[in-house]
């Protein structure tokens, strides 16, 4: 059975991670000393995302949440956003007291920078800018209209971490960025927790901490809404032994996909999604486009090759629909057309090879069917 097996490298690992763990085990002296191990590897981060700070935090849904309150986001703001990705990013702005705003889609999956420029208002207090499927979103124009309406942007890396454009990695072009060490991620924890906010200004990292030691007082905790934690020891010995293979699981990940996009591409009924212009993406799964996605996912689920079911678009949520304005016809293709086949770190080529052979004759097989063949 051909599914997400990203426990793979964990597997592989695991005498590193054992080793990683107890050097750091020797390293944590007193209760907080931790933090000195976490300020290590968030220069680390820091420096290979391009930015000045960085702050390790428990998951990517806090860091998203610590992001807006450090922004000051909160009861009667709003806050533009994606009618398409990981429901965390408008639970965030509702866990803060805001408003989700949502954007549709573009046919590249991305969110429409023309949609967020008209959303903009003075009520808008920040856009949560996420780039969905590990590709960039039209981020140089988001930051554009933003700097234009003086609205903050905070970048959504979680699906995105190690992708580049322009030769500069994303996560360096919002006024914060969040990440996760998620199970399926390049960089995954063994437990799956763990995030990371990157950022220039000093002072986001005061409101961080402060955030994060809040249960010293009451009144702020109560304020705060929930205790924020830091990434713990168990996630960051796993992160840190994995980041010393970080470039071997890239260079797995982006052989994976030209093996794909080279045996998909003239499939009949196919449409992939491809990497922009002056982009490096390290994919985290492949999605592509098929008319009757429904019926491709059983058939290949048949055969033994589980597909991952696509986000169910914010507009068709019950928690969400009271914020749904309009129509959102990309998403509405999404939803019913996009598939996404497994692709993780150490994949083999044969495992991919046979997921693409089936998309091959499955589609043929199902477009005999509908012509009477």
């Amino acid at each position: 059975m051909l599914r997400y097996d990203d426990m793979r490298v964990d597997r592989l690992l695991v005498k590193e991670y054992q080793a990683m763990l107890e050097a750091d085990l020797k390293a944590v002296v007193g209760l907080n000393d931790i933090d000195r191990l976490l300020a290590a590897f968030e220069h680390v981060f820091a420096t290979y995302i391009g930015v000045k700070y960085a702050f390790a935090v428990n998951s990517g849904t806090d860091a998203l949440q610590l992001a807006l309150l450090a922004l000051g986001v909160g009861k009667g703001d709003r806050v533009i956003l994606p009618n398409v990705t990981y429901p965390a990013d408008p639970l965030a702005v509702l866990y803060v007291g805001a408003t989700p705003v949502f954007a549709d889609i573009k046919d590249d999956l991305q969110v429409d920078e023309n949609e967020i420029e008209r959303l903009c208002s003075k009520k808008v207090k920040a856009i949560i800018a996420p780039h969905m499927f590990a590709r960039p979103c039209a981020i140089q124009k988001i930051m554009a209209i933003a700097r234009a309406h003086k609205i903050p942007v905070i970048e959504d890396c979680c699906q995105a971490e190690s992708t580049a454009l322009g030769g500069k990695r994303l996560g360096s072009f919002g006024e914060i960025s969040c990440f996760s060490f998620s199970y399926y991620k390049p960089l995954s924890s063994c437990g799956g927790g763990g995030g990371m906010l990157c950022f220039n200004d000093p002072v986001m990292k005061t409101r961080f901490e402060a955030y994060t030691r809040v249960w010293d007082d009451q009144a702020e905790l109560l304020d705060a809404g929930q205790r924020f934690s830091r990434m713990n020891l168990l996630d960051l010995s796993a992160v840190k032994a994995k980041w010393k293979y970080l470039k071997d699981i890239i260079k797995s990940r982006r052989m994976i996909q030209a093996l794909y996009e080279q045996e998909l591409s003239a499939v009949p009924g196919v449409k992939l999604f491809l990497d922009p212009p002056d982009s490096m993406c390290v994919l985290q799964n492949f999605p592509l486009r098929y008319a009757d996605r429904a019926a491709m996912a059983v058939q290949l689920s048949k055969n033994g090759v589980i597909c991952q079911d696509p986000y169910t678009p914010f507009h068709m949520m019950n928690i969400f629909k009271a914020f749904a304005k309009g129509k959102y016809p990309q998403s509405d293709m999404y939803v019913k057309h996009v598939l996404q086949l497994p692709l993780f770190s150490f994949m083999k080529k044969e495992e991919a090879l046979r997921a693409a052979a089936l998309v091959q004759r499955l589609s043929k097989g199902m477009i005999q069917t509908r012509k009477g063949v």
